[in-house]
């Protein structure tokens, strides 16, 4: 079953906290010289980003919105924080956000591929922004993530690199540059040891003996050689064509840094 967001206290959360957060930690390295002081995390989720942004960025406003506000209260009972205003707001269209514009950067990570009208959203996100300010959006590479069919239940659509840099450039957008997050050495060897660790746990045996432990003994199993923030990388490539070539061996999430000029 797919997941839509990871939440405290699942095995999802440790599973796959350590490839989100990377994301958050690219966006404040790349916001933290430019000493900015009003925020957007646009679907936020249940705001672990952005508590991690307002706190690397030296207390910087933070509005975070999502739609659903079950994921909002998630947010606002763990990382609420002062300077971070989470609210429901749609992001087709920022309404509730705008209030508190214009932003001096909007960081928004894997949403695009959740969106009916992914061009209206980045036409708000650049009529919210500063002149001069930053957008960073992220969204699975569809090369790498469904390369023959769509193969995740809470996506609209997915995108090659081509397909992202169009999008934004369409909107107004200039200054573009394309990035991509991938494991890095250390992280092939351990996501190639756990899928043959998930192929060995597949058989029946193996599977009705940890059902047994779970059941009897009440114990539970820790995800299969947990990611962590080291496994990963996320590199500069030249343009758009340069990543959809690599095709199945490209970055498995494409990430974009545009400006409003």
């Amino acid at each position: 079953m797919a997941v839509e967001r990871i939440v405290p206290g699942t095995i999802e959360w440790q599973a796959y906290y350590a490839n989100h957060i990377v994301r958050y930690q690219f966006a404040a390295q790349v916001l933290k010289p430019l000493n900015v002081i009003n925020v957007l995390d646009a679907a936020c989720g249940v705001g672990y980003g952005t508590e991690f942004l307002h706190k690397r960025l030296g207390g910087t406003s933070i509005v975070s919105i999502d739609q659903s506000k079950e994921a909002l209260s998630i947010a606002q009972a763990t990382f609420a924080s002062d300077g971070i205003h989470f609210m429901v707001d749609d992001c087709h269209t920022l309404l509730a956000a705008s209030k508190f514009a214009p932003f001096n950067a909007i960081v928004s990570f894997e949403t695009l591929e959740h969106l009916p009208r992914p061009l209206d959203f980045l036409k708000s996100c650049f009529q919210n922004l500063h002149h001069q300010g930053k957008l960073i959006v992220s969204t699975p590479n569809q090369l790498v993530s469904s390369p023959v069919k769509l193969n995740w239940e809470f996506h609209e659509k997915e995108y090659k690199a081509v397909e992202l840099y169009q999008l934004l450039e369409s909107t107004g957008f200039t200054n573009i540059q394309l990035y991509g997050q991938q494991f890095n050495l250390k992280g092939k060897i351990k996501n190639e040891l756990r899928a043959d660790l998930h192929r060995l746990w597949s058989n029946p045996f193996i599977r009705l003996g940890r059902f047994l432990q779970t059941i009897l003994r009440g114990r539970k199993f820790d995800p299969v050689l947990k990611e962590t923030e080291d496994d990963f990388e996320i590199v500069r490539f030249k343009n758009a064509a340069e990543i959809d070539e690599l095709g199945l061996q490209g970055p498995f999430v494409l990430i974009a840094i545009a400006e409003k000029k």
